[in-house]
């Protein structure tokens, strides 16, 4: 059996699914499947330059999301374990061998996420997280904007993983299923964990593998797509959840988060993200959270 599958998703930016390809072509290490997923681009993915790894292509043909596009990927996988990774990422180092220590070290690890440097300085978006707040889901990443990652080495327990760089044994994924694809796009990865979480599994980081990431280049970092699906599933994360306390963090989000975000729309003259705001609660509201 393969150890890895790696498992990205590609919508109408085939550059950045192309650079993260090379960039597994010069690692030495390479026990591993790629799969790349095209969600329905306006030009269909292709890659015509041979790889010294096994790379499939799956063409679907509508856009299914990055939840559902993962879940096509990982459906078609071989490998012991899944790796799920963003297509606007590139890997300078063997990644393997340091993974799969990591899993067989622990038997009760259910994720794993790894380091993630931004691409453009350098600097550490994701060095593990606390885990969401029941009323406000904020949370808080470690190491965030910092450069040296000597204190991040090894393994560590973390409250949430990053969905740019998780990986998954495929047993585990067989026990409790893929991401939620009703969620298409922003929080499927938070609702994933906390469903392993709640199954009794650990939630790991391990800093001793590093992923360059190119920070929300399929959507805008504020695009009207964004706010909406940001805000509708920030809701339906917290009605899928099983604590009393949800009903009060939905609360929180309809008054006072969408009051604020809506007024800081208009004083910065964004008045194009207030409809997509208000749909987002909307759908958030009426839209099956089962």
């Amino acid at each position: 059996m393969i150890p890895i599958s790696l498992v990205t998703v590609n919508y109408n930016h085939s550059e950045l699914t192309i650079a993260l390809i090379d960039s597994l072509n010069k690692l030495k290490d390479q026990r591993f499947e790629l799969i790349v997923v095209d969600n329905a681009s306006l030009e269909p993915f292709v890659y015509e330059s041979p790889t010294t790894y096994d790379l499939r292509i799956i063409h679907s043909n509508k856009n299914l999301g990055f939840a559902g596009g993962n879940e096509l990927g990982m459906k078609a996988a071989q490998g012991e374990y899944l790796y799920l990774i963003n297509n606007d990422t590139e890997i300078e180092q063997d990644f393997v061998q340091p993974i799969i220590d990591c899993f067989q070290n622990r038997p009760n690890l259910g994720m794993l996420s790894t380091l993630l440097r931004f691409y453009d300085t350098g600097l550490i978006q994701y060095a593990g997280a606390t885990a969401l707040s029941k009323i406000t889901l904020r949370n808080k990443s470690f190491g965030s904007l910092e450069k040296d990652a000597n204190p991040y080495l090894g393994f560590h327990l973390t409250g949430n993983i990053h969905g740019a760089s998780v990986v998954v044994p495929k047993r585990l994924y067989n026990e409790l299923g893929g991401m939620w694809e009703p969620f298409f796009l922003y929080y499927e990865e938070y609702d994933w964990c906390a469903r392993f979480k709640e199954a009794g599994y650990e939630i790991g980081f391990l800093g001793d593998v590093e992923v360059l990431h190119k920070e929300s280049a399929s959507v805008g970092r504020m695009s009207p797509l964004k706010i909406e699906y940001m805000f509708r599933n920030r809701i339906l994360y917290a009605r899928r959840r099983k604590y009393s306390a949800r009903f009060l963090t939905v609360l929180y989000l309809i008054s006072i988060v969408m009051l604020r975000d809506a007024v800081k729309y208009l004083m910065t003259k964004q008045i194009n993200l207030i409809i997509p705001l208000f749909n987002g609660a909307f759908r958030g509201l009426t839209d099956s959270s089962n």
